[in-house]
């Protein structure tokens, strides 16, 4: 038989941006593997932005579905590619101008607006002063994921600051200051172990995916940092304080229910599939952290499982991931993604799709 690739709709917005050879993907072949009743995760059904995330899946899919076990397939997966700036940015609406705020006053119109990168460094210190943060001379670039608290995986991009320890390296810090909090200009700060900013290289950000951050009045810096919620990436930072607290923050980590979160980026809207056809779907998993080291997929409602690994994989970017396969009977189909992290954490809530078999 004849057979033709498919590649499903993308969800409009969704995909990762590529460019040049370095986003070739690396093919692997899947290892079947039946659900492990031991790992399995509960949540709820809820819906994140364009997408319906589904928890109750196991050995709930309706007798409407064709249902077909350890479906073989060919995997591919990467962590390259960026998320485009006003998406990025004006992702979430919350009260704060985190980088779950919206909407984004950085990027302002072609030509509009100032790019101002100083900042007011206080505390406790002997001598408080204010520093451009872009006249430093050591810059880095890094690409890093960026995932809120709740809701599905928020964006990827290529950032360019200085290290916040260059900035702290030049206070005269009087003994015992163990937090740093940097505030925007509308007086948001979330305090932070300083150990752990500086553990994790949290850069003071003047460049988003080729794009110098420009604001109409305010600052136009930003704090990031890789591994950790994107509660914690200020924006429009005008001061950062370094103190000494009796005891250090706690560090605000992903919700539970939200953890090791998968998406899938395309749709079967006005697809027509034909009995043979290669079927490739697609999506990103995420998780602050851990590693993503496996993704699996199911097409019988959970039974079973055909388990990807992810080698290599690093906990501070996305996993974006393709399967293709195909089906020999005509029928309604549902595929169900999860995936599984370094530390054992199945994905609370799986992400499904409906597909038709002409």
């Amino acid at each position: 038989m004849k057979t033709s690739q498919k590649v499903l709709s993308s969800v409009a917005g969704s995909m990762l941006l590529f460019s040049g050879a370095g986003a070739a993907l690396a093919n692997l072949q899947p290892n079947v593997a039946q659900a492990d009743e031991s790992t399995e995760p509960t949540g709820t059904v809820h819906e994140a932005g364009e997408y319906a995330i589904a928890a109750a899946w196991n050995d709930a899919l309706s007798d409407d579905y064709t249902k077909v076990a350890n479906v073989d397939g060919t995997f591919s997966f990467n962590q390259l590619g960026t998320t485009p700036n006003d998406e990025l940015f004006n992702m979430f609406g919350t009260a704060v101008l985190s980088m779950c705020s919206k909407p984004a006053p950085e990027l302002v119109d072609e030509g509009q607006g100032v790019a101002n990168f100083y900042v007011n460094v206080s505390g406790h210190m002997t001598k408080s002063f204010s520093v451009n943060v872009a006249d430093l001379d050591d810059e880095q670039g890094v690409l890093m994921g960026c995932s809120c608290m709740t809701g599905s995986p928020l964006g990827q991009a290529y950032v360019v600051g200085v290290p916040l320890a260059s900035v702290v390296e030049m206070a005269d810090l009087e003994d015992g200051v163990n937090t740093v909090t940097a505030y925007g200009a509308d007086g948001f700060g979330q305090p932070l172990p300083l150990r752990y900013a500086l553990d994790k290289n949290a850069l003071l950000v003047y460049q988003v995916n080729g794009q110098e951050l420009r604001s109409e009045t305010d600052s136009s810096l930003q704090l990031w940092m890789p591994e950790t919620v994107a509660n914690y990436f200020t924006r429009n930072i005008v001061e950062i304080q370094l103190t000494h607290e009796d005891a250090e923050p706690d560090v605000q980590q992903v919700d539970p229910c939200y953890r090791n979160k998968i998406n899938i980026t395309n749709n079967a809207d006005g697809c027509a599939f034909a009995a043979g056809d290669h079927i490739t779907f697609e999506g990103v998993a995420d998780d602050l952290g851990s590693p993503v080291v496996a993704v699996e997929f199911s097409f019988d409602g959970g039974s079973t499982w055909t388990s990807c690994e992810t080698e290599g994989a690093t906990a501070d970017k996305w996993v974006n991931w393709s399967f293709t396969t195909s089906f020999e009977e005509a029928g309604e189909y549902q595929m169900i993604a999860r995936a599984k992290t370094a530390d054992g954490v199945v994905s609370p809530l799986t992400a499904s799709l409906d597909f038709s078999i002409k």
